[in-house]
Order: C-alpha cells, then structure tokens, then sequence
C-alpha cells in the first residue's frame, strides 16, 4: 500500500486526538530504521513508532517497544537534544 497524501491526512487526524499538546519524555531507537518516541498527553503515557525501512514503512502508536542498545547512535542523541527543550 502506497503511503501518500490520503493515507498521511489520516494517520494525521487518528494521532491528533491524542498526542497534540503533549511531551516528549523519551526518544529510543532500536535500529537504525526505527525511532520510538515516548509521549505523555492527556493523564497517557503514548509511544509512537516511526519506521522508515523500505519495506515496512510505517507510523503507529505501539504498547510493545524494542529493547535499546547500551550507547545511543548519534542520530538519537541529537533528536534527544533538540526534542527535550518542549
């Protein structure tokens, strides 16, 4: 299935209702196509998966996420960086 503007409008309009207005409080990224993002909103802890492998591309609030390597990847420290000002 294509990922275009159709189906980004309502990924966009299914994540609005619940993470607008919230804050970031952890950035992981278990592999290297692959960024988690753990998200407080509304009394909820959220984590959105945001992948970008080639062939599993996708965007998707999760309850299972993958364990994290020991050392950051430098990616991931500077989402971390300019992600936890808000």
């Amino acid at each position: 299935m294509a990922f275009d503007g159709i189906v980004a409008k309502q990924v966009v309009k299914e994540l609005q209702s619940c993470l607008v207005g919230g804050k970031v409080n952890r950035v992981m990224e278990p592999n290297k196509n692959e960024i988690y993002l753990d998200i407080y909103s509304h009394g909820k802890n959220y984590t959105l998966d945001c992948s970008i492998a080639s062939g599993n591309y996708r965007v998707h609030l999760t309850n299972s996420p993958k364990s994290n390597p020991m050392t950051p990847p430098h990616f991931c420290m500077v989402l971390r960086k300019h992600l936890s000002r808000f």
